[in-house]
């Protein structure tokens, strides 16, 4: 569906902005009794694109795709006393126009559409924003195990400083893939993405999309560790795991050979030889929602 975001410049006077916003929606709404039809046709053209790839991040271009002319506005330093340092004052007064240059954007994340995602009655959360969303769902009302591709998340970070309109934001990492029978508890629901708002749902749980689900805070459960094994029993254990497999041996003398701080930290030796045991957490930092591929 089409939209208008405006944005008026602050340092405009009231009265401009105000007058600015009323023009933009007395010409929107002029143009839209008059072409109306084309940008419904337009719509509905685009509720039936199914692209088999979407672009999930952006960057700015290095190079600019051109030129705009621009009507500056005077500026002048000045040392404010409270900031204690140099600040912009702005006089109000125009500045001579200029040709800037102007930046693109590419994208530096490509998703691959799927056929559907499994998302399980557990995340209550997660079918309520889509929902809200409008995008279509079907809901088990039986237990199933289906086969899907599941993603664990070994790079999973939080991002640093304050959240972000009250979430924690996280970044995906690159996620490793695999096919598993994954089991789903009535109430699960099946999203398939052959549907108009298809887009937005790969866009929403696609983990690695910058506006993910994930991305905004919702799967933070599975980067908190729950199952753990102290020393005084993962040592000995570890110490029957070189004896019985020579395979795992070598590995493990092949990673102190390269790795220097990893031979060094008795933790991190223990941690490795966890990672490979039959206790290990097999949910943690497992992306709960299954793939159709």
């Amino acid at each position: 569906m089409a939209s208008i975001l405006i944005e008026n410049h602050s340092l405009k006077p009231f009265r401009q902005r105000v007058l600015g916003t009323y023009v933009l929606i007395e010409e929107s709404l002029r143009q839209l009794a008059e072409h109306g039809s084309e940008l419904r046709a337009a719509t509905q053209a685009d509720q039936r694109e199914r692209p088999t790839t979407l672009p999930a991040g952006w960057r700015e271009t290095l190079q600019a795709a051109g030129t705009r002319h621009f009507l500056p506005m005077q500026h002048e330093p000045f040392t404010s006393a409270s900031s204690g340092s140099a600040e912009t004052h702005w006089t109000g007064h125009a500045a001579p126009a200029a040709d800037v240059p102007q930046y693109g954007v590419e994208p530096t994340i490509t998703l691959h559409r799927p056929r559907a995602y499994w998302v399980p009655a557990t995340k209550t959360d997660v079918i309520d924003v889509l929902r809200a969303h409008g995008i279509q769902f079907e809901t088990i009302t039986a237990p199933r195990t289906v086969e899907v591709d599941m993603l664990r998340l070994p790079d999973a970070q939080t991002a640093a400083g304050p959240p972000a309109e009250g979430r924690t934001r996280v970044n995906a990492g690159t996620p490793v893939r695999m096919h598993r029978q994954e089991w789903m508890p009535a109430g699960s629901i099946r999203v398939p993405t052959d549907q108009p708002l298809g887009d937005l749902a790969v866009i929403m749980l696609d983990p690695q999309s910058e506006d993910s689900l994930l991305a905004w805070g919702f799967f933070n459960e599975i980067l908190q560790r729950v199952e753990y094994a102290d020393g005084y029993v993962m040592a000995p254990l570890a110490d029957r795991m070189l004896a019985e497999d020579p395979a795992l041996k070598r590995e493990f003398e092949a990673r102190l050979a390269a790795d220097p701080t990893f031979a060094a930290d008795p933790d991190a030796r223990l941690q490795w030889f966890y990672a490979r045991s039959a206790y290990v957490d097999a949910r943690y930092l497992l992306y709960p929602v299954g793939i159709e591929p």
